[in-house]
């Protein structure tokens, strides 16, 4: 008896295909997890690209501090730089704090159709930029999106770097997310190099993230790199080439196809 339902058991995958019982939850969440790390990126991006530029002033020969007001400014005088078509980005400054307006956005990295308010907020901690930017009634990719981010900024001649504390997400995808990550980059070169961690909950489901050597530039999919997402039943994992088609694989080798809008 016990072999001929083992034998029925291989003839009903054999006859429905059903190689997986994973939840296309995983699958799903290691294909738009990625746009979470670039919709964060983006944003820092826009802020600190320019950092170290003009953003200090020099109150004795041998002493820089950084003067968060004009920061502000700059950082709001340029935010056309950063978003497209011109004008859809109304970024006013007052005093260390920046508040933009989008509607109907496009920036690089994925971001893509962002309308709503963002909250920028300039502070100083041991001689280093840090930047919070926090958003109202949000949407970005056609999901309502919450940015929530904090963002330190370090410099070496043209070299950056941005470590991330995101708490980001669209609501409609993800109940929570809390992400550590760190990017680096040539300043003014439009492409950045992401490593980090993510947790995320949805409903009863909870998965970590990892990102590692993920590479990206503007107008650009991403060249390098891979996430890896990891649920209950294992790891599932995105690798990126430099096209707009990527594949989900997940622990027992099968795969999902996916369009990474990118292009």
């Amino acid at each position: 008896m016990k072999r001929f339902k083992a034998l029925m058991s291989l003839f009903v995958v054999a006859m429905t295909g059903c190689y997986s019982t994973y939840d296309p939850y995983y699958y799903d969440y290691a294909y738009y997890d990625p746009y979470y790390y670039g919709y964060d990126a983006y944003y820092a991006y826009s802020w600190v690209d320019p950092y170290g530029v003009y953003y200090y002033s020099a109150p004795t020969p041998m002493q820089n501090t950084i003067d968060l007001n004009a920061a502000a400014t700059a950082i709001a005088n340029r935010a056309d730089a950063y978003y497209t078509p011109a004008g859809c980005a109304v970024a006013t400054a007052s005093g260390p704090t920046v508040n933009y307006t989008f509607n109907n956005c496009e920036g690089a990295f994925g971001l893509t159709s962002v309308s709503g308010a963002v909250k920028l907020e300039l502070s100083e901690s041991n001689g280093q930029l840090v930047l919070t930017g926090t958003s109202t009634d949000l949407t970005a990719g056609g999901h309502p999106f919450v940015l929530d981010l904090k963002a330190t900024a370090t410099r070496s001649g043209t070299q950056r770097a941005v470590t991330m504390t995101s708490h980001s997400h669209a609501t409609d995808q993800v109940d929570s997310r809390d992400a550590q990550i760190t990017m680096t980059w040539e300043q003014g070169s439009g492409c950045v190099t992401m490593n980090g961690q993510s947790g995320s909950t949805r409903g009863d489901k909870t998965v970590t993230s990892t990102i590692t050597n993920y590479q990206r530039c503007q107008n650009q999919c991403p060249s390098a790199g891979k996430v890896t997402v990891d649920g209950k039943d294992g790891a599932f994992t995105t690798e990126f080439n430099g096209t707009s088609t990527v594949k989900v694989t997940g622990p027992n080798g099968d795969t999902k196809t996916y369009d990474f809008q990118c292009q």
